[in-house]
């Protein structure tokens, strides 16, 4: 699901985070997964999407989501 999807389903997130991955350095890769961005939903958890290539294209699609009520899986 992409994060427009998500959020249409349970409503915009409460707090993003943004931060490459070590896909970012490999050369010529140009995949989806050089960077990756969570969402915290208050009171229920993480979730995690693909942020993008290296080029800031791309991402925006589901990959993990973390139940954490106490919202430290943003931490």
């Amino acid at each position: 699901m992409t994060m427009r999807e998500v959020n249409a389903m349970i409503g915009a997130p409460d707090d993003l985070a943004r931060h490459e991955t070590g896909k970012r350095w490999i050369p010529f890769y140009y995949g989806d997964d050089a960077q990756r961005m969570q969402a915290l939903v208050r009171k229920e958890g993480c979730l995690t999407y693909t942020g993008g290539n290296v080029f800031g294209g791309g991402g925006n699609q589901l990959i993990k989501i973390e139940v954490d009520p106490s919202g430290k899986c943003l931490e």
